[in-house]
């Protein structure tokens, strides 16, 4: 593997090569995991010049295999612990296009600069004139001046005044949202990173590649979910969401609306707002749209989306019900620099902190409301500049709420990280756990079964249902003795705590190669498959136990590092709202979750996983994964 370092306060650069990281960490996440556990000190600052940042392509981003578009950004969060992030769109390639793996960011320039690469290296330049500039207007400039096939990864307003959860963002539209990094990015004084190499990527078996490429194809275009995902994208479970009664409305008090299909449904957005389709690089299922206001306040506005995350957290969280609204507001945090999930969940505390009369109309400057538009653009604003209130919620949810005494249980915050899209009370499942055991913090990207059932059910701490049919289950590329102990024998019902240790391990892998997460790849692609496409690109011969085995690794490496950080047994918990409130939604009300039970299966993925009951991991669990020495130093 080629890994290119750049020297922020020197202004210098060098490469370090080594191939046999390629089978022990694989790229993207794994590969920054490992780099970030062995480099990075621990209890340092977030903001400290000596937290690196590291930007890896997957290792099969680039190439012809189905949805292999993605990269990952990683480095200590604002949260204080592992912070990472994955994005699509042509990043990716263009990183392997420059003859790199990696972009190992180190140090931080006194003054704002950018950075262009290509297959010679980095040349630094003076990002005077860009400071201060949105992330459009600064992708504008970039193009204009350094062509315009170049592809840029750059922080905006937010990034450069320290705002907890700001966003890398990529080109217009993609990001590596969660965790903060643009705030770290920022901190380095760095702009913008440009990527314009003109690179080949070699492939060892032209004929095996070809061969694993057609079979995936195959495979993703098979599954049950590719014709739904193909026309509606994400926001093909819109309305499932808000029948289940999992909507995160009004800050997690609500968990569905009356009038959801028809004005925030995937039916409307379909007939009144799409105009086409598109997507990443070689991906056949083109689940991304573009959109055009046609009548209104907004018309002839025209951009990316409806992606149902927007819809959830601006429409659901927020309250706002036009979709031209929720548009406008999600490009006002894509051109401020902030991640979507983290800035409804603070802008949501504080209307919710307004409504109890814990905050002031003249501490804000007005009177927040949901579903209003107006104010809640204002807030927007003002958290991502740090004006005004701004300055203290810009912290994040984690800081905020320490000045609010007795709101802890309504922000909604997992280990410093805001908790996006769906409500545990309305659903506890695989997807539910993962919120709790994530190593990023509360999210819900890095444990998705490859079985999941959209269908209501009675909660059980322990198991979830099956509804796949054998013919459906058949397509998915899970090995059989992890099918026997998940699924049961024959298949009957979902094992939670061990399909969250299995899901968290194959979304690793498919971070790591580089391949989009949504059901069509993640129904259908495993560990099987991707060990053909890795064996024919590198000339490797590893199995799908050995690739597991990586991801095993690769997720310890994580949990230690957050292990060093600090992280303690009672940060594995749902806000206390969610233990104690009741919500209500159209089929009637979710009783509040019984946290000894969650604490149960909590403890029960530990014991999966070869930790302690407080999640420690002995010594005997790091020898068997060949995790060394130095990583407990």
């Amino acid at each position: 593997m080629k890994i290119l370092i750049a020297d922020l306060e020197r202004k210098e650069f060098s490469y370090v090569e080594d191939q046999g990281l390629r089978k022990r960490y694989i790229g993207g996440v794994g590969l920054n995991t490992y780099l970030l556990h062995r480099y990075t000190e621990r209890r340092i600052s977030p903001f400290d010049e000596r937290n690196h940042l590291f930007i890896s392509s997957g290792a099969l981003t680039g190439t012809t295999i189905p949805s292999a578009a993605r990269c990952e950004a990683t480095g200590l969060s604002p949260t204080g612990y592992f912070g990472t992030s994955n994005s699509g769109g042509g990043l990716g390639a263009a990183i392997k296009f420059c003859n790199i793996d990696t972009l190992w960011l180190k140090e931080a320039s006194g003054k704002p600069i950018y950075l262009v690469i290509d297959e010679k290296g980095v040349t630094f330049k003076d990002a005077a004139g860009l400071w201060g500039k949105d992330t459009f207007d600064t992708v504008n400039a970039l193009k204009a001046q350094e062509g315009k096939d170049t592809e840029v990864a750059c922080i905006g307003t937010a990034g450069e005044r320290g705002v907890r959860f700001s966003s890398i963002q990529n080109g217009y539209y993609h990001s590596f949202g969660r965790t903060g990094l643009g705030a770290v990015m920022g901190s380095k004084m760095l702009k913008a990173v440009c990527f314009r190499g003109k690179g080949e990527i070699q492939v060892s078996d032209g004929k095996a590649f070809a061969k694993a490429a057609k079979r995936i194809r195959e495979r993703v275009m098979s599954s049950d979910s590719f014709g739904y995902t193909r026309r509606y994208g994400s926001m093909v479970v819109s309305d499932v969401y808000n029948r289940l009664g999992i909507l995160p409305g009004y800050n997690f008090r609500k968990g569905s609306f009356g009038n959801w299909e028809s004005t925030r449904g995937r039916k409307v957005f379909e007939e009144r707002y799409k105009i086409k389709d598109f997507a990443c690089l070689s991906c056949p299922i083109g689940c991304l749209h573009w959109s055009k206001v046609k009548e209104g306040r907004f018309a002839g506005l025209q951009t990316h989306g409806l992606e149902v995350t927007y819809t959830l957290e601006v429409g659901a969280r927020l309250g706002i019900v036009e979709i031209p609204e929720i548009f406008t507001s999600v490009e006002l945090c894509n051109r401020l620099g902030m991640d979507v999930i983290s800035t409804c969940a603070v802008v949501a505390y504080i209307i919710e902190l307004f409504e109890k009369g814990m905050i002031s109309e003249s501490d804000i400057g007005f009177a927040p409301r949901f579903g209003d538009f107006e104010t809640i653009s204002r807030l927007i604003s003002m958290v991502g500049k740090r004006e005004g209130i701004g300055q203290l919620f810009g912290a994040g949810l984690k800081q905020a709420k320490k000045h609010f005494a007795g709101s802890e249980a309504f922000a909604c915050e997992i280990k410093g990280l805001e908790m996006p899209v769906r409500d545990p009370r309305g659903r506890f499942d695989t997807w539910m756990l993962g919120y709790i055991i994530n190593t990023r913090g509360g999210d819900h990207l890095r444990i998705r079964t490859p079985v999941d059932d959209l269908r209501d059910f009675e909660r059980n701490y322990v198991y979830e249902p099956l509804s796949l049919t054998p013919a459906e289950l058949e397509l998915v590329d899970m090995p059989k003795a992890i099918k026997d102990k998940v699924l049961g024998k024959p298949p009957a019902q979902i094992h939670i705590p061990s399909m969250a240790k299995y899901s968290e391990e194959l979304v690793v892998l498919l971070n790591s190669f580089g391949l989009c997460i949504r059901p069509p790849v993640l129904r259908t692609i495993g560990p099987s498959l991707m060990a053909k496409a890795f064996n024919a690109l590198y000339g490797y011969d590893v199995d799908e136990d050995e690739l597991l085995s990586t991801a095993e690794r690769i997720v310890n490496l994580q949990h230690l590092f957050n292990v060093e950080q600090g992280l303690t047994l009672g940060e594995y918990s749902f806000p206390e709202r969610f233990y104690t409130e009741s919500v209500e939604f159209r089929g009637g009300r979710r009783e509040p979750l019984d946290k000894k039970e969650v604490q149960k299966t909590l403890k029960e993925y530990f014991t999966l996983r070869g930790w302690d009951h407080k999640g420690n991991i002995p010594q005997d669990t790091l020898t068997r994964l060949g995790i060394e020495t130095w990583t407990r130093n």
